[in-house]
């Protein structure tokens, strides 16, 4: 498929749909001269940036590319003044993400130098077995927290008042404010226990988490 086909859909769930089953039906690597131009388009029209006035203006492309962000999950990247900044599909269909959408990033984005060591510390062996599938993981695998994610940070905000973070332009993400991240860290640290899962055990055990919590 093209992304042209983006351009006129007049619903975010369907941009969505599209933009997601097209980085799943390309491989990575920079978009082709017509694919950037209809790309430039969506983003134009649809693209809805954490703050307004970060939002580039489309003639600040230097190169567009699919890449892969630190999970191994496809996505798009665009280059301006020689930065490249990842673009989800979820801004690009036109969708907003919440404010606790936000803390549960910059969550994340505290915690990310814990998943780097993990994987330094204990290499993924693409041939040792998946604790979900019990087949191989393979060289896809992801790594994968036991105690979901979700469940963990639940448990620290209902313990942790006014919880601070930013939105920092340098880094187009939100960031956890002190003494939160400390604490978050540290909390982190005792209580998630990481693994390494196949691709599919990942989306399998995020899918059973979701039924179990009802979203």
């Amino acid at each position: 498929m093209s992304l042209e086909l983006v351009i006129n859909e007049k619903t975010i769930k369907n941009r969505h749909l599209l933009l997601s089953n097209y980085l799943k039906n390309n491989n990575v690597g920079v978009l082709s001269e017509n694919e950037v131009i209809f790309f430039k388009h969506i983003f134009e029209k649809f693209y809805t940036p954490d703050e307004q006035y970060t939002k580039f203006n489309i003639s600040q492309f230097s190169s567009i590319f699919i890449v892969k962000d630190n999970y191994g999950n496809k996505c798009f990247s665009i280059l301006v003044d020689n930065i490249w900044y990842p673009t989800s599909i979820k801004r690009l269909s036109g969708g907003n993400r919440n404010d606790k959408a936000n803390l549960i990033r910059s969550l994340r984005n505290a915690i990310e130098p814990q998943i780097k060591n993990f994987r330094v510390c204990i290499p993924l062996n693409p041939d040792d077995i998946c604790p979900v599938t019990k087949k191989i993981l393979r060289a896809d695998a992801q790594v994968d927290h036991q105690i979901p994610f979700h469940i963990l940070a639940e448990e620290w905000i209902k313990n942790n008042n006014n919880i601070s973070y930013i939105y920092v332009l340098d880094k187009f993400e939100y960031i956890l404010q002190e003494p939160h991240y400390t604490l978050w860290f540290n909390f982190h640290f005792e209580k998630a226990i990481l693994r390494w899962v196949s691709k599919e055990g990942n989306e399998f055990a995020h899918k059973l988490y979701s039924i179990k919590i009802g979203i």
